[in-house]
């Protein structure tokens, strides 16, 4: 049975990672598209004529072919992430949001609660759990015996240079908006800490330091958590318990800023008792999204060989590890198997309110400069 999909936003997000799963994903059909301002250069019904084209989410659940309609993708902005995902949930329908699941993990449980109530699938395009560098350190991590011996440390970055933008036509502005649930900490800190807690689970303490490099932010006395400021820069330390008793724990540490001037970014460094991995530059699905390549291409999602890993042995031994290949289309496999029954999701609604939790707890580390207990 086709799953009809409506999608709540038309810029970047909508355009570039979901459309052209939706497109592409067996059991999966576009049915319609909510753009509140539609321009003679974005349009949704001149892109997509063929479906259905609302200005608001109030015309789409009154029209009765949204009927049809079984699954919401919400696109929008952050601060709007809870009011529709509780909209769609109350209207019956399956929901899927982008990240982050909300701005407070208050917003995060009433939304998992209510979709118990009403019995409908829940949750979060975490598509960074399919970044080809991710599945490549995953595999290296689960590995038996371990080649890394005695886990020390994993370092996670997503740095890159950016100058202080001002550009009016740019649909994603709202992202410069200095307003709780704004800021590199929301938009790419989920993904890093997605992906800790993936491989590792809730840490035991966390230390968080979160800052304005580039001075942009209204208010030069506001501190992240405060309107008027706009975090560019924020660095986090998760502290792990031994996976044996008795054995010593390791450090986590996620990194994502705009004022990194490198030859080549790295993406993850680890280290261990028995050897250590480098990973430099980051998946390249997004830049082929952007460049139009369709996922279905062959080479769509795998890296080029020069930029895998390499793993380092004490004895100095450089041995490039190739690359998984890399493929968000599986969110939208496995949501589809989720909604019919057939399988688990793999990304839960717990899992992205736990994302949530710890980015409260980050920005409390940093308001009191303290290294704060993660609550079971």
């Amino acid at each position: 049975m086709t799953i009809n999909v409506a999608i709540l936003g038309y810029g970047l997000s909508a355009t570039t990672f979901h459309i052209p799963f939706i497109t592409t994903t067996p059991g999966l059909a576009l049915h319609s598209i909510v753009q509140r301002s539609p321009t003679e250069t974005n349009s949704a019904v001149k892109d997509h004529p063929s479906i259905k084209a609302y200005r608001s989410t109030a015309e789409l659940y009154a029209a009765p072919e949204t009927s049809e309609v079984s699954l919401v993708v919400v696109t929008t902005s952050n601060t709007t992430h809870f009011s529709y995902c509780k909209e769609a949930l109350e209207n019956g329908k399956n929901v899927v949001v982008e990240k982050p699941f909300a701005t407070s993990s208050k917003e995060a449980d009433e939304l998992i609660a209510l979709a118990e109530k009403v019995g409908k699938t829940l949750t979060v395009f975490q598509n960074r759990r399919f970044d080809s560098d991710f599945l490549s350190l995953r595999a290296l991590l689960s590995a038996t015996p371990s080649p890394f011996g005695k886990l020390v440390s994993i370092e996670s970055h997503y740095d890159r240079f950016k100058a202080v933008e001002v550009n009016p036509s740019d649909t994603r502005a709202w992202k410069r908006e200095q307003s709780y649930g704004n800021g590199t900490l929301w938009d790419l800190g989920t993904h890093l800490i997605d992906q800790a807690l993936t491989l590792f689970g809730l840490p035991v303490r966390v230390f968080g330091q979160i800052r304005d490099e580039r001075g942009a932010s209204v208010n030069p006395k506001a501190i992240w958590g405060e309107d008027g400021f706009l975090d560019d820069f924020f660095e986090a330390t998760l502290y792990y318990d031994g996976r044996e008793e008795g054995e010593r724990g390791f450090v986590v540490r996620l990194e994502a800023g705009t004022q990194s001037l490198r030859e080549r970014q790295v993406r993850f460094i680890v280290r261990g008792s028995e050897g250590g991995w480098v990973k430099y530059h980051l998946d390249p699905q997004e830049d082929q999204l952007k460049g139009g390549l369709l996922p279905t291409a062959a080479e769509f999602g795998v890296e080029d060989e020069s930029i895998h890993g390499t793993f380092i042995t004490p004895d100095g031994t450089a041995t490039k590890t190739p690359s998984q290949k890399g493929n968000y289309g599986k969110f939208y496999s496995n949501l589809v198997s989720a909604i019919n029954g057939e399988k688990q999701l793999v990304v839960k609604p717990q899992e992205a309110a736990d994302v949530i939790r710890l980015i409260e707890l980050l920005g409390e580390s940093n308001r009191q400069g303290k290294v704060l207990a993660v609550s079971r």
